[in-house]
Order: structure tokens, then sequence, then C-alpha cells
């Protein structure tokens, strides 16, 4: 009796949370240098688009309040915070080989 070849079985791909190791881990991992300086440059530029769109007249007119400037900040954090996250999210996506479609001959 002839039995079919088995396919070789590859190892199982688990992806790897981008959050797993907790909020010290992920903290150390987007305050090293070179993901600080990525980081910051993408905060910077746009937080100055945003808050030269969204607040400029009002600032360059005088007439900026408390709120005008909490407005501006925030403007800066929320980029930094998002592109922070799809630092992490991006970690968590290389940390083993992306399955293939199809890769593991099914016999009918």
């Amino acid at each position: 009796m002839h039995l079919p070849a088995k396919a070789p079985q590859s190892p199982a791909v688990t992806a790897r949370s981008p959050y797993e190791g907790g909020t010290r881990e992920a903290l150390a991992y987007c305050l090293r240098r070179e993901h600080l300086r990525r980081t910051t440059r993408i905060a910077f530029v746009v937080g100055l688009l945003l808050t030269a769109v969204n607040q400029g007249a009002v600032i360059l007119g005088g007439d900026a309040s408390t709120l005008t400037w909490v407005r501006s900040a925030a403007n800066f954090l929320i980029p930094f915070v998002v592109s922070n996250l799809g630092l992490l999210s991006g970690r968590g996506a290389r940390s083993g080989p992306a399955p293939t479609v199809g890769s593991v001959d099914d016999e009918h």
C-alpha cells in the first residue's frame, strides 16, 4: 500500500503582539535613540503643518488663547503617539516570517 507523501511541516508562525511584554518594554522600545529620532521628526513636521492650517490665523492675528496653545500642543502630541503605535505594530509584524497563502500542499 502506497501512502501519499506528507508535505513538509513548516514551524508554527505565532505573531507576537506588538504590546507583548507590557508597557515598560514598549516604552523602552519607543525610547531607543533611532526610534525617537524618527518619531519626533514625524511629530514635528505633522504638528507644524496642523498648527499652521488649524491655528495659524489665530496665532498670527495675536488672538491666541490658552485653548489655542493646548490645541497646538495636541497637534504635536497626537502624531508622536500615532507614530510610536505604528512603530510598535511594525515590531510585532517583524517577529517572524509572514505566512504565505498556499504554502502547504492540500491533497484532495
